[in-house]
């Protein structure tokens, strides 16, 4: 066997390999046989020819027969850019739609891209965008029945809302966030000086509904039960309604006439609102469900929890809740020349804190397990009551309270290495070292809960092991018919805007529930859309016409010693500003913010804006598309979505300034393929160029 020369370099042992056999015949010659056969062969090969000739000429055409056959183009092509609508010529979409079916509105819209973060972001998404437009525009009165749809007390919410309408505000991603929950306010006192006479809701059902508290949650499923035509009568065991609203809020951050007002409005809206009647003491429950057509439950949580630590009983420890009851109702909490100690972090503890300054104590210190940058309490509350005296201590945790004579003389704290395990539950994990602090009063504001046994007493209605209401979380049913419950005696504690969004989902249910349509059924849930989050932009040379206006305050030495507003409030002229910097996002219609204009790397766009209140209108629009590279930033960077990119690939203009597009070219049908400037038409001088 030979050999290969390589294979004798490298001592590599031949593999034989099996290779198949292919034959191979080709005849190239043009000669056919004789005969027959030679005549059938050259007939054979003529067919074969026009054969191949016939099948090369039946497929369609490469080339394009423009304008016949239009070129499809990729859905990233970035053709040239239109206006879908411009401030002064379209309006802004306002949010407005019977309860029953306002998820559904929201839900579409959100499906759509076309819901703005701020309403989206919102628990009972409140149309923050159409506010900020109708105040804008000096349409105050508008703007507070606009909120009032979802929010039902715009004036209250605009001074306690924890606003994560702001926390999603588009503005963030620029500077800084348009103010919507001072904006409420600025409208309700607009609304209070126009006072308009309210008319009660037509009664056009024959189904009555008795609600049990007056809280925001109880209050939002009347308002809406009364706007579908319901009679409603609600029941407060309070001299006062409002619920925790009432008992909870300090003044100084709520005032009671706000309070009360918006909820007499309410009530000349319909409301039959009876107070000083405890439902399961002074009436049985079940004569409500024997009288109504469904009950709904609304009773918040009344009690405080106390964590059980050695000397808890003694005579000086006290809950938050029955601590801001006696600040708010009496002005008095029997801390007067004494040394306070606040156990918690949240914003209850918070407002504990800050009416033991404003009671006459001489020192309040606020202890609580989180280091200072994770207290779950709201930054600017903490700030706030810093800035009024109190103490702050974190990192630490209750040990024991250290009594003498059964009464509290001082508390020993532990320090507090975590609070949350690595899996993120509660777990606090503790240190070796010890705090003992001297105090003659400790207040417990770690949480609250509900005593129901005396109203459910005699019901059908049954209680978990915890004494706790069974609740659909979603539907807000109980397990008996016709008996509803919401607010924070099924969610727990939580916000005032997040205890209206739970009012409205309890009225649809109740609402399909008198109708006799299944509660879940074909029913769309309350959306919960989510949002970019933004970090804090930086303001090095941004305009001051573009940032917020801020709240003035009052001075917290002065405030502390009484309970005074904190917040003065905004001007009537300060408002309109305010509302003027909200970007309308995604309503399609340019703003003139100018952020297309900024982003633009080859400044090809030009954009001026009238401010005027009342007349607020795009004033400019230019786009040059002589210098336009057909980037696409400015249209990702409209907030409004009303800047986008079109189909129209091919450019055709018969004198350069034609590529100049003002506003009313900007609005043009972005449908053909063809841009031409104002359709080729454009006066030059005496004559138009064609």
């Amino acid at each position: 066997m030979a050999v290969d020369p390589a294979e004798k370099m490298t001592g590599t042992p031949e593999i034989p390999v099996k290779r198949a056999m292919v034959p191979i015949s080709v005849n190239v010659s043009d000669e056919f046989p004789d005969g027959v056969a030679g005549f059938v062969a050259k007939w054979k090969s003529l067919f074969t020819g026009i054969g191949i000739t016939a099948s090369r000429a039946v497929p369609a055409p490469q080339t394009l027969q423009y304008p016949a056959v239009k070129l499809e183009m990729t859905p990233r092509w970035r053709g040239a850019l239109v206006l879908r609508g411009v401030l002064g010529r379209d309006e802004i979409p306002l949010l407005s739609e019977a309860p029953s079916d306002y998820n559904a509105l929201i839900e579409g819209l959100y499906a759509k891209e076309r819901l703005a973060p701020c309403v989206g972001n919102c628990p009972a998404n409140v149309d923050a965008r159409g506010q900020n437009y109708l105040i804008a525009e000096n349409q105050h009165v508008a703007a507070y029945e606009l909120v009032r749809q979802r929010n039902i007390m715009p004036g209250v919410l605009g001074r306690i809302c924890h606003h994560p309408c702001e926390t999603a505000c588009r503005r963030n991603y620029y500077d800084e966030p348009v103010a919507i929950r001072p904006l409420h306010r600025i409208a309700y006192e607009a609304y209070q000086t126009a006072k308009p006479v309210l008319e009660p809701f037509p009664v056009t059902q024959d189904k009555n509904v008795a609600i049990i508290g007056s809280g925001p949650s109880g209050l939002a499923a009347a308002f809406d039960l009364m706007s579908l035509g319901y009679s409603v009568t609600m029941f407060e065991k309070e001299s006062k309604p409002g619920g925790a609203l009432y008992s909870g809020v300090p003044s100084y951050r709520l005032p009671r006439e706000v309070l009360h007002g918006e909820i007499d409005d309410l009530v000349a809206l319909g409301l039959d609102l009876r107070c000083g009647i405890e439902i399961g003491a002074d009436v049985p429950i079940e004569h409500l469900v024997g009288e109504h057509d469904a009950v709904l439950i609304a009773v918040g949580l009344q009690e405080s929890r106390i964590l059980p630590v050695p000397g808890h009983t003694a005579d000086g420890v006290r809950g938050a809740l029955e601590f801001l009851k006696a600040a708010n109702w009496k002005g008095e909490t029997g801390v007067k020349g004494k040394k306070v100690l606040v156990i918690g972090g949240g914003n209850v503890a918070v407002d504990v804190a800050r009416c033991a300054v404003r009671t006459g104590a001489t020192e309040v210190r606020l202890a609580c397990l989180e280091g200072d940058e994770e207290m779950p309490c709201h930054p600017w509350e903490m700030e706030e009551a810093l800035d009024e005296g109190v103490i702050g201590m974190c990192s630490l945790g209750p040990e024991e309270v250290l009594e003498k004579d059964g009464k509290v003389v001082g508390m020993k704290m532990r320090e507090c290495l975590a609070v949350f395990d690595e899996s993120g539950r509660f777990s606090p994990q503790y240190g070796e070292n010890y705090t003992q602090i001297d105090v003659d009063i400790v207040v417990f504001a770690i949480g609250q809960y509900s005593i129901l046994s005396g109203l459910v007493a005699g019901s059908d209605i049954v209680l978990t092991e915890r004494g706790l209401l069974p609740v659909d979380g979603t539907l807000f049913t109980t397990d008996q018919p016709g008996v509803f419950a919401c607010g924070e005696v099924v969610t727990g504690p939580g916000s005032a805007i997040g205890s209206i969004a739970t009012g409205h989902e309890a009225g649809i249910s109740i609402h399909r529930y008198l109708q006799g349509d299944s509660v879940s059924a074909e029913r769309v849930a309350r959306p919960v859309p989510v949002y970019a989050r933004y970090q804090q932009a930086t303001l090095e040379g941004v305009e001051e016409s573009r940032t917020r206006i801020q709240m003035p305050m009052s001075r917290g030495e002065e405030r502390a010693r009484d309970f005074r507003q904190v917040e003065l409030g905004m001007t009537h002229l300060e408002g309109v500003q305010e509302a003027a910097r909200c970007l309308r996002c995604q309503s399609e219609v340019c703003v003139g913010c100018t952020f297309c204009a900024r982003t633009c790397p080859d400044y090809a766009i030009q954009v001026e804006r009238t401010d005027d209140p009342g007349q607020r209108r795009l004033a400019h629009y230019e786009l040059d598309l002589s210098k336009c590279c057909f980037c696409g930033l400015c249209a990702e960077q409209c907030p409004t979505d009303a800047l986008c990119h079109t189909k129209q690939y091919e450019l055709s203009f018969y004198h350069r300034d034609l590529m100049v597009f003002d506003a009313d070219e900007m609005l043009r049908s972005p449908e053909p393929t063809r841009a031409t400037g104002r359709d080729g038409v454009h006066l030059i001088g005496e004559g138009p160029v064609r």
